[in-house]
Parts: C-alpha cells; structure tokens; sequence
C-alpha cells in the first residue's frame, strides 16, 4: 500500500470511529456520563499502559531527548509573547486566553492516530513530546490559570499555591508512568513476562475507546458568545504552531519522520485539562469547551494534511 494510501486509510478510520462515538451518543447508547468515565479510564488506565508498553524500551537518542524541551519550550514562549499580545485585557479574559493557548492533547488524540500510522516507533516520540506537555499542562497552565482566577483577588495575583501545583503534577498518573518507564529503560531493567503481557493487552484498548470517546465529547452545538476571544486563541494556537512547526521541520537535522512528528505536535487540539481547571478556577467552561471542539476539527484536518504532504 501506498503511503498516502495509508495514510488516507488510517485517518478514515479513525474518524469513522469518532462518528461512530458520536452516533452512539446520539442514539443515548452512550451518554456523556459514560464518556467521562471512559476518559478516566484512558487517563488511568489504558494510556498509562502505553505509556509502559513504549517509554522503557525507547532507545534515547538525541532526537527523542529534545522532544520534551521542544514541547515545553513552543508553550513557554507563546504564553509569553501572549502576555504582551493581551497585556491590557481583563484579568478573567487574559486569564482564559493565555490558558488555552498553550497545552496539548496528547494521550486522547495524538496517541491512536500515530500508532496508527507510524506505529511503535511513532509512539515513542509522541510520548517524549507528552513528557514536556504534562509539565506544561499541570505546572504552566494551573499556575496562568490560577493567576488570573474569577475566584482569585485581584491583589493576589503573585500568590501562587506552589503546594497545590506540585501535587498536581505528582498525582498525574500519566505523567508518574514516563517517569518510571525512563527509570525502567536507563536501568536496564526488565518486567517480567506476565507483567508485559498484562500491560500490552491493556495498551491494545487505548486506541479504540480514545476514538469511541472523542466523539462521545465531540459536540457541533458550538456558544455563540465570545466569538472573539475564541478566534483569538485559535489564531493564536495554529500561527504559532504552523509557524514553528515549518522553521523547526527546515532547520533541525533530524530524519523527515522525526521532524514531522514534531510538526504534528505542534498543532494538536487544546489539552483537556484546560477544560478541568475552567471549572476549578471559575472561568466560562462553555467557552473553553468551544475552543476545544474546534480544535479537534481544525487539528484532526491539518495533522492529516501535514502527514500527507510531508511523509
């Protein structure tokens, strides 16, 4: 089969799970109820497995050790060139914007896709890349989030829980299984077979019920309000993100399906917990919850051209 053959192949498919997901919504077999749960499942359970069926067996070439530093580092510099962009806008404004400029979704988008089209070893850079996107989601984001709260004095904006950010990035669970697989692959050491075999087949589920739930989530009735900071922040998102993504792709000396991936990365949707800490800090979850739908569309459709034009 051709490349763009496969290529074509895999996103058909992914996506006629994601209708299906939608559908069975639709016809109340699943209910968004249900799809909470499957995402809690995915972020406990079946990601986590992934995660521990590649990162310990990651050869860690330098390639793969940038992944993270380019993850976090396009974040740290949008956030910032987005504080001089929206420095004069009111604090709950400023506050949803900066936070949802920033910050991937990874494990509930990315992983299916490239598994599905450069397999194991795709994997394995994509979960690099989501080493450096935790960091950014659970330290970066909590704290912009936190920053510029509804529920957050306004002369309190330089007090920042630093407690309640380590523990959010401790109890990650996504995040704890990167940590043990690098231990597990700089060690040398090895689980044991039936620990592998429990661990694999757990991973095989991710694929399907990340997909089934996408379009559990997926939602076209889209708020009308606030249109403006929406296009702001997708504006913003996807110029960055093309824009960096190009630079990157012609100027690091990396093989093509390394560069890429990272191209990929660059312009995936917004992450979820930026929709979790909108209810934590009391900003307009509908709004977030638009830009995140958005994303999924605009994403789902560049990352398939990107891979078809570039290989």
């Amino acid at each position: 089969m051709k490349m763009a053959e496969s290529v074509n192949y895999v996103f058909l498919l992914s996506l006629t799970i994601i209708i299906l997901g939608n559908f069975l919504k639709r016809w109340n077999v699943i209910s968004e109820e249900n799809g909470r749960f499957m995402a809690q499942l995915i972020f406990k359970l079946t990601l986590p497995a992934v995660i521990l069926d590649t990162v310990p067996y990651v050869n860690l070439e330098v390639s793969l050790l940038v992944m993270p530093l380019i993850s976090f580092g396009f974040s740290a510099v949008v956030v910032a060139i987005g504080f001089i962009l929206f420095k004069e806008y009111p604090r709950e404004e400023k506050g949803l914007i900066l936070m949802t400029i920033i910050g991937f979704n990874v494990g509930n988008f990315a992983y299916p896709l490239i598994e599905g089209i450069w397999g194991e070893q795709g994997l394995q850079y994509i979960a690099m890349f989501d080493v450096g996107n935790a960091f950014t989601i659970f330290a970066l984001m909590y704290i912009i989030g936190a920053i510029f709260s509804p529920k957050t004095d306004a002369d309190a904006e330089s007090k920042v829980d630093k407690k309640e950010i380590f523990r959010k990035v401790s109890r990650s669970v996504p995040l704890l299984c990167y940590i043990i697989g690098l231990i597990v692959n700089v060690s040398g050491f090895k689980f044991p077979m039936f620990v592998q075999d429990v661990i694999g087949t757990i991973a095989r589920a991710n694929m399907m019920i990340v997909l089934l739930t996408l379009g559990v989530f997926l939602d076209f009735n889209f708020e009308k309000s606030q249109w403006n900071n929406i296009i702001k922040v997708l504006l913003v998102r996807y110029a960055f993100g093309i824009g960096i993504g190009l630079l990157l792709y012609f100027l690091l000396p990396f093989s093509n399906f390394v560069k890429v991936i990272i191209f990929v990365g660059l312009i995936l949707p917004l992450g979820m917990g930026a929709l979790t800490f909108s209810v934590e800090f009391g900003y307009d979850e509908k709004v977030v919850g638009t830009i995140n739908n958005i994303t999924i569309l605009i994403s789902f459709g560049l990352m398939w051209l990107i891979v078809l034009i570039l290989g």
